[in-house]
């Protein structure tokens, strides 16, 4: 049971912090407003509202397959889920709050499935239910690190209406 404790509070940090290599989804995005997160400020990457849809869609799947779903892996628009229209604050908070949900809710399941099977080989796959949360929140701390390289480029395009990049290309 102590694996599984520390596997759910690391998912829960993926969302909420602290972390020690640096921060959180939600600190990430801390102040973000809808129209910065459909900036496409590096032409070869997502943007970030783009980043959020797609690991909460992981974490959901995820999240299913500990429940002994058998699911492929996602289509292309299952894996990088299309960004609401209208681009509205609601619909970007909204976007927010179902990935905490989706990592909230996984942290929890984490717990329950321990003495259940936590070592159990996920259905179609080849690693075990452990293997697969553990695997989430990394997912969740890359795509945070992504999340603040845009950032940094969506400030000085801000202020000058040019990013580096648009320089590079």
């Amino acid at each position: 049971m102590d694996y599984a404790r520390h596997l759910s509070g690391r998912l829960r940090r993926t969302i909420t912090g602290p972390m020690w290599h640096g921060p959180s989804l939600r600190e990430a995005l801390q102040g973000m407003n809808a129209a910065d997160a459909v900036e496409h400020p590096i032409r070869s990457m997502k943007t970030v509202w783009e980043i959020v849809l797609h690991v909460t869609a992981r974490a959901e799947r995820a999240r299913l397959r500990m429940d002994g779903l058998a699911l492929e892996e996602p289509t292309p628009e299952e894996d990088w889920p299309p960004i609401p229209i209208p681009c509205t604050a609601d619909a970007w908070e909204d976007s927010q709050v179902r990935m905490a949900n989706a990592y909230r809710s996984m942290a929890v399941r984490v717990c329950e499935v321990m003495s259940s099977g936590f070592l159990k080989v996920v259905e179609q796959q080849s690693y075990n239910i452990a293997t697969m949360a553990d695997g989430v929140a990394e997912h969740g701390a890359y795509h945070a690190g992504q999340i603040v390289m845009l950032r940094k480029e969506i400030r000085p395009r801000r202020r000058t209406g040019t990013s580096l990049s648009d320089l590079m290309w």
